[in-house]
């Protein structure tokens, strides 16, 4: 693993998002297109320099949904949760 997938804490999400692409036969453009987004926004949010935390939440929303996955697993793919913050202590 290369030092940049080391420290981006979306990494998990990223390659979800590539690989669901790849299985679905879209490309960064569809799925740019699909959530209101430029391709170079999404292609920024696909190779790490930007943040998919920092999408609107209706675009977060679409994107998980587009993923299959619900919110909190959203959350925490892109590190915006941690397992800890789930448990009440």
């Amino acid at each position: 693993m290369s030092r940049k997938q080391k420290s981006n804490p979306s990494q998990e999400l990223i390659n979800l998002i590539h690989n669901m692409l790849k299985m679905k036969g879209w490309t960064l453009a569809d799925i740019a297109r699909h959530l209101g987004i430029s391709h170079i926004y999404m292609c920024s949010l696909s190779n790490g320099a930007r943040k998919i935390s920092g999408l609107s939440i209706e675009k977060q929303r679409a994107l998980a949904q587009f993923l299959g996955i619900s919110m909190i697993k959203f959350y925490l793919l892109c590190g915006v949760l941690r397992k800890e913050d789930l448990i009440n202590q």
